[in-house]
């Protein structure tokens, strides 16, 4: 009995979910204590999730984690319904993860160069 090689389908599917749910980074944070956020959204799929991640101005080389519906961050606000499309912030800081802050649709998340500053939301 021989095993077929997975198809570029199959392997992309496994490493690439799809699908409506939470998606989310950890990124940088300049605000947080420790320079931690988490920074959650809804999306139709993962192409619209990462269409949502460039836009609101995360960089690669500041995020240290990724979340999907088949790998869901370590904590869900409970206020972000299936239709919101709002964004979600969580920061860590000395005493621990903060509280939910709702952010606009349209954040844009600053650069660590500008401290911690963060203008979209004042």
């Amino acid at each position: 009995m021989t095993r077929s090689r997975p198809t570029r389908a199959e392997i992309r599917a496994r490493h690439r979910p799809d699908g409506a749910g939470v998606y989310g980074v950890s990124v940088l944070d300049a605000g947080a204590d420790s320079w931690t956020g988490l920074y959650l959204c809804r999306a139709a799929d993962a192409d619209h999730a990462r269409r949502r991640i460039r836009e609101a101005g995360f960089h690669k080389k500041h995020i240290q984690g990724r979340w999907t519906p088949t790998d869901p961050p370590p904590r869900v606000p409970g206020e972000l319904a299936d239709d919101d499309e709002r964004w979600f912030r969580c920061r860590y800081d000395d005493d621990g993860w903060g509280p939910w802050e709702p952010l606009p649709r349209d954040y844009r998340h600053p650069s660590p160069a500008r401290a911690a500053v963060d203008p979209s939301v004042r």
